[in-house]
């Protein structure tokens, strides 16, 4: 049979009435106490050429030195000695925050896990690093993260879903049931998806100021009942200008916070009234709610820091725990067996001077409202100590001003209440914080003398098994491996971890002459009708579990008995499934080796599969590469060709146009010999003309070069010469005349405007020529392109013949511009009068035909002179006055 559970024993409280002022006070001082641990964190120098006004001596002094001015300014009373203080631990410039937050956080998580308050807070001037000991960065977490981080790895298995806590707005909570909680998450949910209330904010875009993961994973802490259910809250507010304003206010339309109250709970702890309580799960959700906070809290920008605090930023973590029920399942309805803890983590504004932030207007409002504050935190924490002391001597008791600063208001309960506080000094080493420094140092000598009573939590004795949780959870876990096995006995099983055999703790102290003998009598009567009534109830279980028991072990001998048979049976079957397993194991190491054989013959041929891999990929690059080198040569070979293939194609072309306009010149040529000779067969008047040169030599006319020999022809003066020659019969023609082989040059041809006609066939012909009658300037030599000249000059010699010459000669470009004519050839021809000669006989003294041309002599004139030309053709040279030219 299951025991039943009954409502656990409560004492009942006095009432609030007789709970006065000086009753708490008195048991408060009877407690233990210990000392405010005050911790110090030196900050690193932000540049080497900053001076330094401190020195670490040991891991738990600093000395304070002076600054040199200062020591030549007091000359006259004496050298100043240095000015050590003495902390719990000093962390140096290079301490990490992991070391500052083992020495002194993780002791208050512990207490946190275990029911304790504790509070610690950062105190310094701004800019010594208090926000980055108690937030972080991205990079390096601060206390506050690292503090999440480790309750929730610790609580993390034993969390009560969400919304069985509820807060009560009055500092308190209420256990709702299954049913309601279930409701509230589905409400939350809803919330969620229309994207308003509280939690709209939450979302993955989010941009976090601190990290959310750790680089090491802490370790769980000790000391956690297991038998209890946890749920962690948070709240964050701020303390601006002396008023507290909750920064995870849903503000709504507002913009601005509303500053609330802070009211005394029944329980002597402060709180803010109508705070908003967020309850979290994960340290991401915890670190979400902290950016939200963090957005609205007020920061400025001073001379001394870019972004200071300007307000007290309190964030705290609250721990609920409740008992489970007898099978470790559910939290015991019943809010009096509510355990709640509480980590207060306070990020003080920082000390500042108005002379050397150079605040006006809002900056200057706030920093007053500041150092007011923090004056009054060292006022009540002196008049605290002095009242400590003043106890001992027993002298009379100064009144606390708690309530002049909403800070010291706030914690009022800790100071004089139960608890453990902790305060981390940070110092900014420069010599420019001298003496903000030595002020900071003389708060934290005297807040160390400073005593706070050790909490000492209640602890709920339900009289249940601890460790039914746990226990519960195996046995569940034993009966789905059962099932899972196919034994439906399994079903029909039951575990008991209820109630422990105890009557509970001792009688409480009684005191009978004491002013509250009647309460302690009842409370005394009370007890005892409980410890009875427990006593019947355990009377009751033991019977029912005894018979129980003796009901399982029948159950359990007649089972053993069966259980044998089907053992021995199970024996046999076992030795002949053993020895098949022997016959299989040896065919599996047979196996076992083949394949380790062929694994080694796999692994050759894979390695030679490699490397035939290898080679064939480096012939076939050594291919790729031929193959481009083909096809580069070819391409360049055919570029090749195509550039001989044209210049073939251009020559060709050209050496075709030479002979086509050869061919043409010599056609013009046998023309032109057609027309005159037709001319002259058509003439009445000459019955026939002798010839004066070959066909070849007209032929070749083309081909030859420029005279180079003097030609003298004799023509007859009258005109019955030329009837003389036989009309039928070989033209008379001298073989020792040439033509001139200048046809293919420009030639300049200067004559006479009227001429004489030389009344011959074969004179001489000048291929593209230009004829002038005047050569007065060097353009007229140089503008037509000519480099051929020729000066034809007509006189009569003393026999009254005409005398043609030809001066023929090179035009060569001078270096100033103009031109000068180097002459090297002189034509001769001379036409005499015509004899008449009835017999028409050719002369035989060496004289040619009125038709005939002289024939080609050896020129007599070995030189002529430049002057001699240039008198006649009056053509203008240039540095050759003097000079002979040879022909």
């Amino acid at each position: 049979m299951k025991a039943v559970s009954r409502t656990p024993m409560r004492v009942l409280k006095t009432p609030r009435v007789h709970q006065t002022t000086e009753k708490h006070r008195r048991e408060t001082s009877e407690k233990a106490k210990d000392p405010v641990n005050v911790f110090c964190r030196v900050r690193p120098l932000q540049s080497d050429g900053d001076l330094t006004s401190l020195r670490v001596k040991s891991s738990t002094t600093i000395a304070l030195n002076p600054h040199d001015q200062l020591l030549q300014h007091h000359k006259q009373n004496g050298a100043q000695r240095e000015i050590q203080y003495i902390f719990k631990h000093v962390f140096q410039s290079d301490a990490t925050q992991q070391d500052v937050f083992a020495s002194v956080a993780q002791p208050l998580v512990e207490n946190l896990v275990r029911g304790r308050n504790s509070l610690l807070f950062t105190y310094g001037v701004t800019g010594s690093g208090k926000t980055y000991t108690m937030t972080g960065n991205l990079r390096h977490r601060g206390i506050m993260p690292r503090c999440l981080d480790v309750l929730f790895r610790t609580i993390s298995d034993f969390q009560a879903k969400k919304f069985v806590f509820k807060p009560d707005k009055l500092n308190g909570f209420e256990i709702l049931s299954e049913e309601d909680a279930l409701l509230e998450r589905q409400h939350e949910m809803n919330q969620r998806f229309a994207g308003s209330g509280r939690f709209a904010y939450r979302n993955k875009d989010s941009d976090p100021e601190i990290a959310s993961q750790a680089s090491v994973e802490p370790m769980p802490l000790l000391g956690l009942d297991e038998d209890n259910m946890y749920s962690v809250f948070v709240t964050y507010v701020e303390i601006y200008n002396n008023s507290v304003y909750d920064l995870l206010e849903d503000s709504g339309i507002q913009k601005t916070l509303q500053s609330k109250i802070i009211r005394e709970d029944a329980d002597h702890h402060m709180f803010v009234h109508g705070v908003t309580e967020v309850e979290v799960k994960t340290v991401e959700d915890a670190l979400e709610v902290f950016q939200m906070g963090q957005k609205k809290k007020r920061m400025g920008h001073t001379v001394l820091n870019a972004e200071s605090s300007r307000s007290h930023s309190v964030f705290n973590i609250r721990l609920v725990q409740a008992p489970t029920d007898n099978q470790g399942e559910n939290v015991v309805q019943d809010r009096q067996k509510i355990t709640v803890s509480q980590l207060s983590l306070v990020d003080l504004a920082g000390s500042e001077r108005s002379s050397r932030t150079k605040n006006t207007g809002v900056r200057l409002r706030e920093a007053g409202n500041i150092n007011n504050s923090l004056m009054t935190l060292r006022t009540c924490l002196e008049y605290l100590r002095e009242n400590q002391q003043a106890a001992i001597n027993g002298f009379a008791h100064k009144k606390i001003p708690y309530r002049d600063s909403k800070i010291t208001h706030m914690f009022k309960n800790y100071f004089d209440g139960e608890g453990q506080v902790s305060m981390i000094v940070c110092i900014n080493p420069r010599m420019e914080d001298y003496d903000e420094n030595m002020q900071v140092m003389k708060f934290a000598e005297m807040t160390q003398e400073v005593q706070i009573a050790r909490a000492t939590p209640i602890k709920t004795d339900l009289g249940l098994t601890p460790g039914r949780r746990k226990a519960n959870k195996l046995f569940k876990i034993a009966v789905k491996n059962l099932n899972e096995l196919g034994m439906s006995e399994a079903k029909d099983l039951k575990v008991d971890v209820g109630l422990v055999y105890s009557l509970g703790p001792d009688f409480p102290f009684c005191q009978v002459d004491s002013p509250e003998a009647e309460v302690k009598i009842q409370e005394l009567m009370h007890y005892l009708e409980q410890r009875i009534e427990k006593r019947k109830r355990l009377r009751a279980n033991l019977d029912i579990k005894c018979d129980n028991f003796r009901q399982m072990l029948m159950n359990l001998d007649r089972d053993n008995l069966q259980l044998s048979t089907e053992l021995a049976s199970l024996k046999a079957v076992y030795k002949q499934e053993r020895e098949r397993s022997f016959a299989l194991e040896k065919k599996v190491r047979i196996h076992e080796s083949s394949i380790d054989v062929l694994n080694n013959t796999l692994t050759k041929r894979d390695r030679q599969i490699e490397e035939l891999t290898f080679k064939l990929n480096e012939k076939e690059n050594l291919l790729t590469q031929t193959e481009h080198e083909k096809e580069k040569q070819k391409k360049k070979f055919s570029s090749k060709m195509a550039v001989e293939s044209d210049k073939n194609k251009r020559e060709l072309e050209i050496k075709l146009r030479q002979q086509r306009e050869k061919l043409h010149e010599r056609m013009r040529i046998k023309d032109e010999k057609l027309r005159l000779v037709s001319n002259i067969i058509r003439s009445e008047d000459l019955p026939s003309m002798p010839r004066s040169q070959s066909s070849e030599d007209l032929l070749n006319e083309k081909d030859r070069g420029p005279f180079t020999a003097r030609t003298e022809s004799s023509v007859p003066a009258t005109r019955t010469d030329i009837y003389a020659t036989p009309r039928h019969g070989v033209a008379a023609a001298n073989n020792r005349h040439r033509r001139s082989r200048s046809a293919g040059d420009k030639w300049l041809e200067h004559r006479a405007a009227n001429p004489v006609p030389l009344g011959t066939i074969m004179q001489p012909f000048l291929k593209n020529r230009k004829s002038v009658t005047k050569l007065t300037d060097m353009k007229t030599l140089t503008e037509h392109g000519a480099n051929k000249y020729c000066l034809v000059s007509q006189e009569a010699d003393t026999d009254g013949d005409v005398e043609t010459k030809l001066y023929k000669g090179n035009v060569i470009p001078t270096c100033g511009g103009g031109a000068q004519v180097v002459f090297n050839d002189i034509e001769c021809l001379k036409q005499k009068s015509p004899v008449h000669s009835p017999t028409r006989k050719r002369p035989s003294n060496g004289t040619m035909s009125a038709l005939g041309v002289a024939s080609a002599l050896p020129s007599t004139v070995t030189s002529i002179t430049v002057q001699d030309v240039a008198s006649r053709c009056n053509l203008g040279i240039e540095g050759h006055s003097n000079k002979k030219t040879k022909i």
